[in-house]
């Protein structure tokens, strides 16, 4: 019997086999059912520009490359760069390509029997889906109606040149549907983007030079989220400053975000696409679509908008989290009733899925790393999960943190988390949370590192299981620190609101707010 099985060679499959391989376990097989690793980011549209920075990407002990910290991969430097993570730590000898699994059994022995398309099995005795949640396309019911137009989801999209002089609606406005509706837009004659509320928080890549996400960095992000109510009109009015075309569609579709906790109530959308889009190429936003007539070719949107002559459509409208060859009550899993997002009541320590948290802002990456580390952790027995009550209480109670923090957005988007709360979270289980206070007094260039540069996977290997002190400080000290811009005083402008206000409860503070404003 095989101690464990890691479904998926995607960078989540990738990593948690290097933690388990790290931890002790020399028989892990990784099933792949393509020929390379890397996961759906191979079979991603062509122009793929990862929206995180290579410093928020990368995992923490495997260095990038001088001078690449304000770099964004495209998907094959992406792949490149896993796949020398899996030479470096030999989990290429690991993984069995073109390996489709078919089946997977839970036997009365609590091992589990894996069945692939060729017909062989293996029985383990812990499993671990890393197959990410991008599997299943998602449309809405009105698709069904669609009998005389071109349709498609983004998960097929490659490029625009079929779409070229075609009339084109793309639904959907987050990272992939800003990024199809740029390329479309350019080629088409006309194109269209249908939201049902807003996009994501709209923020660039870059600042000048700079990755935009070196700013999320403790400095702002360990303020408490009410924050986020002062923040958001902060930065929009910002953002208007500029006197850009790009920049005012940018503010406007940002203005469209409800969310009470404004920019930390909802996901990223870390791309200039779709400003982009609007300002330069005629692209028009309309809400979400109600009506279809003519099989597709006339649709009117929720508020009135009529879309004549329509040729084709691709909806960027998410996924299903499901995977159709888990046995009966597995298939389709909410990752909100999973113990962080990870561990399924009913299985235990026998089964755990990597990477059905989706962050809101920051990168998914290292929250695969930090999963993987604690996977590793329990399998080899280190570590044990807490009783079956306490991990109810526990998903409950992040449960209402959710709801409080991303309202509707918390049940459509059922991986979504709040970065900075669930590696800290993550990390305080595990015991690597980095002690920044201490490193005030004991390592002040160490504490400005972990509070104003980005809040990246490599700092949690400064203690804890799994620590690499020497690693991590040689990195961390090559990474960025945020300049000295808008989110760095927001920040300043935040800690001594809070300040003031536990001081002195009672007084009116937001005056210290408009401090320096």
């Amino acid at each position: 019997m095989i101690s464990c099985i890691v479904i998926g060679a995607g960078p989540g499959g990738i990593v948690a086999t290097k933690e388990l391989i790290e931890k002790g376990f020399t028989d892990v097989l990784c099933l792949e059912q393509s020929t390379e690793l890397g996961g759906v980011f191979t079979k991603s549209y062509d122009n793929l520009l990862l929206t995180s920075s290579v410093t928020f990407s990368m995992f923490s002990d495997f260095w990038v490359g001088e001078g690449k910290s304000h770099h964004f991969w495209t998907k094959e430097e992406a792949v490149e760069y896993w796949k020398g993570y899996a030479q470096h730590y030999n989990v290429v000898e690991h993984i069995r390509f073109n390996s489709k699994v078919k089946s997977v059994v839970s036997n009365n022995n609590h091992s589990w029997q894996i069945t692939i398309a060729t017909g062989e099995s293996f029985t383990c005795k812990n499993l671990i889906l890393a197959t990410g949640n991008n599997n299943i396309p998602r449309f809405p019911e009105w698709h069904n109606k669609l009998t005389d137009v071109f349709y498609s989801h983004s998960k097929d999209y490659k490029n625009a040149d079929r779409f070229k002089g075609k009339r084109v609606l793309v639904v959907g406005g987050g990272e992939s549907g800003s990024d199809v509706a740029y390329e479309i837009s350019q080629v088409a004659e006309q194109c269209w983007v249908s939201l049902r509320e807003s996009t994501g928080w709209i923020v660039p890549r870059k600042r000048g030079e700079h990755a935009a996400d070196v700013s999320t960095h403790r400095g702002i992000w360990d303020l408490p989220r009410d924050y986020g109510k002062q923040l958001s009109p902060f930065v929009l009015k910002l953002e208007r400053s500029r006197k850009d075309p790009v920049f005012d569609a940018l503010a406007d579709l940002n203005d469209k975000v409800k969310a009470s906790k404004g920019i930390w109530g909802i996901y990223g959308t870390k791309t200039l696409a779709l400003p982009k889009a609007i300002a330069h190429h005629g692209c028009k936003v309309v809400d979400d679509i109600v009506k279809v007539e003519n099989g597709g070719k006339l649709l009117t949107s929720k508020s009135g908008d009529i879309l004549n002559d329509v040729d084709a459509i691709v909806f960027s409208t998410g996924y299903h989290n499901q995977n159709d060859f888990m046995p009966e009550g597995l298939k389709i899993c909410d990752p909100r009733q999973l113990y962080k997002h990870m561990f399924h009541l009913d299985y235990g320590d026998r089964l755990a899925w990597i990477g059905w948290a989706r962050p809101g802002f920051g990168s998914q990456f290292p929250i695969m790393e930090m999963q993987s580390r604690y996977c590793a952790l329990i399998f080899s027995k280190e570590m044990k999960l807490p009783n079956l009550e306490s991990m109810k209480t526990n998903i409950e109670a992040f449960m209402v943190n959710y709801k409080d923090q991303f309202e509707g957005n918390c049940d459509r988007i059922r991986s979504l988390v709040d970065y900075h709360h669930y590696m800290n979270d993550m990390s305080k289980i595990i015991g690597c949370r980095p002690p920044i206070v201490k490193y005030f007094f004991t390592n002040p260039k160490l504490w400005l590192h972990l509070m104003y540069g980005p809040t990246q996977a490599t700092q949690f290997r400064l203690k804890g299981p799994g620590k690499k002190v020497k690693l991590a400080k040689e990195i961390i000290y090559k990474l960025p620190i945020s300049t000295y811009n808008h989110i760095v005083k927001a920040g300043l402008k935040g800690r001594l609101q809070y300040f003031v206000k536990a001081i002195f409860p009672n007084v009116i503070y937001q005056s210290v707010y408009r401090i320096g404003r």
